[in-house]
């Protein structure tokens, strides 16, 4: 079976905006403990990345999931950005949060035999000034590991396909700015404004 790759999505389906990612690991024998607490820490890492940040590689969210009585990892992600483009800047959080969880798994060989062939761990330090260059240079062969191991979608849906982060973000602001209006008894004269009326009617509901 072979299987497509477009701009938008690479191998994955998409939904509306948003893109999805699902990978199929091997984890190495005896390694589970260890390969839980490496993902809980890559969770961990993006937890503390600013929202703007991930909000610019496309990031809506990732997973791991250790499954098959420890044998087999899941890693998936949903994505709004094109895949290019997405990849490129997603990994640029630091491929050595990458390489945290990636060792414990047999497809570790192709990463390591990529990070050597790349110049080794410390051309991809973020303090590296020529980092941004390193991974344009590079980043393809991490791209095609992970393609290699990922399982596309036969089917896909995401309630919120229609709005992209930035999209939802400034709605948000805008919610808690006309709420602020509307808590503010100056504007109570204001708020009785006929082309108002729409606002009034979204903000009862």
């Amino acid at each position: 079976m072979t299987t497509t790759t477009n701009v938008k999505s690479g191998k994955g389906l998409s939904d509306g905006v948003i893109s999805e990612l699902a990978t199929y690991w091997n984890v190495l024998p005896g390694h589970e403990d260890e390969l839980r607490a490496a993902t809980q820490r890559f969770a961990d890492v993006l937890h503390q990345i600013p929202p703007d940040k991930n909000i610019h590689t496309g990031l809506r969210d990732s997973r791991h999931v250790i499954f098959d009585n420890g044998q087999r990892l899941m890693w998936a992600t949903t994505f709004e950005n094109d895949w290019d483009p997405y990849f490129d800047d997603f990994v640029q959080i630091g491929v050595e949060h990458f390489l945290d969880w990636l060792q414990h798994t047999a497809q570790y060989t192709d990463v390591s035999a990529w990070v050597e062939s790349s110049g080794g761990v410390e051309k991809f330090r973020l303090d590296n000034p020529d980092i941004e260059a390193q991974m344009k240079r590079t980043v393809g062969g991490l791209k095609a590991i992970v393609q290699s191991v990922q399982s596309p979608a036969t089917g896909y849906f995401n309630q919120l396909s229609a709005w992209t982060m930035p999209q939802i973000v400034k709605a948000q602001r805008l919610q808690e700015a006309f709420q602020q209006v509307l808590d503010d008894s100056r504007a109570a004269e204001a708020l009785q404004h006929p082309a108002l009326e729409p606002l009034l009617e979204m903000a009862a509901d």
